[in-house]
């Protein structure tokens, strides 16, 4: 496979989208799609106070451009936003000058620009004719992440010129590069041996070692310019060009933190040990493609008939692969590591809208998203303790330590469905691979401690279980009670608690519960609220509501008051409006009935369809695709495709992307065709895959990959019918 995705003209309106669209990642570093020179008028070193706010509304700064190079794991301390992840130093700078001009996007004269990232191997290039006082000089950019050496950036620059010419090549690295406005790094320093060198530190305590080494032979000899005031170091080197050759210059980039796994202490020499492991001469871009191939031998999917979402599902896809990492200290933070506009941090999109990717295609990242919430444990149980609660308390944002990151108010103390969701990720998890040692360990742990968090949080009322003053997914209604989405995922997560707790009683193992002391008094209370606490089911109208009072809140005419459906629906309405009336920011009752879609009939969910999706804005990207799967449900395919199309060009189309990937989206789009039109349901008691296609007219056929309890399987369908295969795994890659 072999797929490129290409953009033919530079543009600074919409520069910042194709960074971000066409950001590279190897499961450790992860590098934005910025040019490697300067640009004119887009400064990196930009101090500002990025205060809190909606993110769907904010306006970004930094039009032209922004740097990114992140490794997940090294983070700062904002004083206001909290953790966040550091936008390390910008290690791969390469600046290019004929005479007095330097190579600008923005300045230069050229032609035949072009750039392109193959999402077949997290290849970037960008080629040029630059037009320079020398005369003409075409200029190819190439660089990866390697799969094959984590720690390495290869680059490499080709240039060719018409006539006789004579360059400057510098390279530099910079560490003046803020992330949202604030500098993390305490301090920093340059050296140079046989390259440049740059050490820094955070304010978290941590270390980051960047070095550099040029290779060429048309390189003259290096000229070394130590560390000035804003933080850059360089070295140049005159190149000098005959008429119609090409000279290749290669640039290689190692990047080490004290947060690596294998960091024994000491920067300078756990960096040197780096550049001794990957050294040039050991670098093989056959062996880097080699494992691109394999991973997309597991997930890819191929689809007849629809090129759009053949191209939209592939660019989903390598974004997925590309920015799962290899630890499990981390998650996959909302931006999927292509820009900082949530800070690095992780959200409920993990477990609903990630994880079943990783599940059916990538197991043993999914394994590194659940480990990582029971390694952020001992934050959960410090949240709940903070507001005065009993056992463990998933944050709304968490970041490295676990513990809550959400600076809003309303987000942090009222969408606690986060806790409730992680235990439904790791109980899809558990049941699809029969990883039942996690289960019965560390993933008894979790259950055991969110369940004594949900007996402090519930009220009794009237004698009533009820769990009042909360926000559900729709964060439009942000001080609700009785939430459904909430309230239902809370009853799951106690009832898998008591079934995982029954389970390690009679598995005929040593009794795994004793370290977590349940009580017979516990369990009853778990049970009790399990069954009672309150939800807004009516079984005669077949509806649920979305909270204890909906219809009380006012209606609103659309039509007068969105005025430009373009623009999202929160511009167009003060938010204590907003909150007050019956507007939905996305999906919130009907993302229940799809992730509990076999306990509810398909009449309640055409009457809630019906009444929702007229009143749901959509302003979040999260909402598509659960309609489209819900209307997947009840085998509406024409508009479970049209909701998917929505979803299709949210990074895909002209400044979707400038932010960051909706990583969350890319994970949705993959269940939205495998789950939802290629009908995969997981086992059926026959122990055989239960696979319903429903395929759109548009789609000849379709064909995936999924691994369900260690076993391979190839699903091919089309509208005649459909048929399964079990593959062979061979040395761990299916074949």
């Amino acid at each position: 496979m072999e797929r490129l995705l290409t953009n033919n003209k530079y543009s600074a309106e919409d520069n910042k989208h194709y960074e971000g669209a066409y950001t590279q990642g190897n499961g450790y570093l992860n590098l934005r799609a910025a040019f490697e020179e300067d640009l004119s008028g887009a400064t990196q070193n930009d101090l500002y106070w990025r205060l809190p706010a909606n993110v769907t509304l904010e306006k970004a700064r930094h039009p032209k451009s922004k740097w990114g190079l992140y490794v997940p794991g090294v983070y700062g301390v904002h004083p206001i936003l909290g953790e966040e992840i550091v936008n390390l130093p910008y290690g791969i700078g390469i600046n290019l000058y004929s005479g007095d001009e330097r190579l600008d996007m923005e300045e230069s004269d050229y032609g035949d620009f072009s750039r392109s990232l193959n999402l077949s191997n997290g290849l970037l290039t960008r080629a040029l004719v630059w037009r320079s006082p020398e005369g003409d000089i075409a200029v190819t950019f190439r660089r990866y992440c390697s799969l094959q050496h984590k720690h390495t950036i290869v680059q490499e620059v080709e240039l060719c010129s018409a006539s006789n010419a004579e360059l400057e090549f510098e390279s530099f690295m910079d560490a003046g590069v803020t992330t949202n406005g604030y500098s993390h790094f305490t301090d920093r320093c340059g050296a140079y041996r046989d390259g440049l060198e740059l050490y820094a530190s955070t304010d978290s305590g941590q270390r980051i070692g960047m070095a550099s080494r040029c290779f060429g032979r048309a390189l003259g000899e290096a000229r070394f310019e130590p560390m000035d005031v804003n933080g850059r170091i360089r070295e140049t080197f005159r190149v000098g060009l005959k008429a119609g050759e090409t000279v290749a210059i290669r640039k290689y980039v190692w990047v080490a933190t004290s947060a690596d796994e294998d960091y024994r202490g000491g920067i300078e020499e756990h960096l040197a040990a780096v550049v001794r492991a990957s050294a040039p001469d050991k670098a093989d871009f056959s062996v880097h493609e080699k494992l691109w191939k394999d991973k997309w031998n597991r997930s890819d999917i191929v689809i007849q008939g629809n090129e759009q979402l053949q191209n939209s599902l592939r660019f989903s896809i390598y974004h997925l692969l590309r920015s799962a990492n290899e630890s499990d200290k981390v998650a996959i933070d909302a931006k999927g590591y292509a820009g900082e506009a949530y800070f690095g941090h992780y959200f409920w999109d993990t477990e609903i809208y990630l994880l079943p990717f990783y599940i059916y295609t990538q197991p043993e990242y999914a394994k590194k998203l659940i480990a990582y919430r029971y390694r952020t444990l001992q934050g959960a149980r410090e949240n709940a303790r903070r507001y005065g609660y009993a056992g463990a308390r998933y944050p709304w944002e968490s970041c490295v330590t676990g513990t809550e990151q959400c600076s809003n108010w309303q987000y942090a103390d009222l969408e606690i469905h986060v806790t409730a969701d992680v235990v439904y990720g790791l109980a899809h998890y558990c049941e699809a691979t029969g990883d039942r040692e996690f289960l019965l360990g560390p993933g008894l742990e979790m259950m055991v401690e969110t369940a004594r968090y949900w007996v402090s949080r519930i009220d009794r009322i009237d004698g009533e279980y009820r769990l009042m003053g909360v926000m559900g997914p729709d964060e439009y209604l942000p001080y609700t009670h009785d939430n459904a989405f909430t309230n239902y995922m809370v009853k799951f997560s106690l009832r898998k608690t008591l079934e995982t707790l029954e389970l390690a009683k009679t598995a005929g193992e040593p009794d795994c519960t004793a370290p977590l002391g349940v009580t017979a008094e516990e369990r009853t209370m778990f049970a009790e609220i399990a069954n009672q606490l309150a939800f807004g089911e009516d079984a005669e109208r077949k509806f649920v509501a979305q909270c204890a009072g909906f219809e009380d809140f006012l209606d609103v005419d659309f039509d007068v008051v969105w005025t430009d459906r373009s623009k999202p629906f929160g511009q167009f309405i003060s938010q204590e409006r907003n909150y007050r009336s019956k507007a939905l920011k996305q999906a919130d009752v009907v993302a229940l009935l799809y992730l509990f879609r076999d306990r509810f009939d398909e009449e309640t969910k055409r009457n809630c369809l019906a009444y929702y999706e007229p009143i749901t804005t959509h302003d979040s990207s999260l909402s598509y695709i659960f309609h489209s799967l819900l209307y997947n449900e009840i085998d509406d395919r024409d508009k479970a495709y049209a909701f998917l199309e929505k979803s299709l060009e949210l990074d895909l189309g002209r400044k979707g992307a400038a932010e960051g990937i909706h990583i969350a989206n890319s994970g949705g789009i993959w269940q939205a065709v495998v789950l939802g039109m290629g009908g995969f349901r997981g086992l059926a008691d026959s122990d055989l895959l239960d696979v319903k296609p429903r395929l759109p007219d548009s789609i000849r056929a379709l064909e995936y990959n999924v691994c369900v309890r260690g076993k391979w399987h190839r699903v091919a369908a089309t509208h005649e019918g459909v048929q399964v295969k079990e593959l062979i795994e061979e040395r761990g890659r299916k074949v």
